[in-house]
């Protein structure tokens, strides 16, 4: 097989963007960093981005997902995800959604006594 044939075969599912070429090489966002169980929506009333990566964020943030979720949903590192979520809610596009001190509090209650039940 040569160089050509493989590459038809790799790309079959369509092309695949380097996580680098995502975020323009960039491993910080200026909007700031985000913590990755920070919980995102799209802002009401925002316009879908025209680049496809960004408008695929977009749609699943129709419902609130965490940073992390976006990654694994989306397929792309974490890092990427925190880069991509910071500029779009720098844009305006997305919102985070704060928890209280309270929440967090609970939060961790939740997974301790889930970890304790197995």
């Amino acid at each position: 097989m040569g160089f050509h044939e493989d590459t038809a075969e790799i790309l079959e599912d369509g092309p695949m963007a380097r996580p680098y070429l995502l975020t323009g090489g960039r491993v910080r966002s200026d909007a700031g960093d985000l913590a990755v169980e920070a919980m995102v929506s799209a802002a009401e009333g925002a316009a879908v981005p025209a680049d496809s990566e960004l408008a695929e964020i977009f749609a699943l943030c129709a419902t609130p997902n965490s940073i992390a979720e976006i990654s694994a949903k989306r397929a792309i590192p974490i890092g990427v995800a925190r880069v991509l979520v910071a500029d779009m809610w720098g844009a305006g596009i997305l919102e985070i959604l704060q928890t209280t001190r309270s929440d967090d509090i609970a939060i961790v209650r939740r997974l301790l006594d889930g970890i304790r039940k197995r």
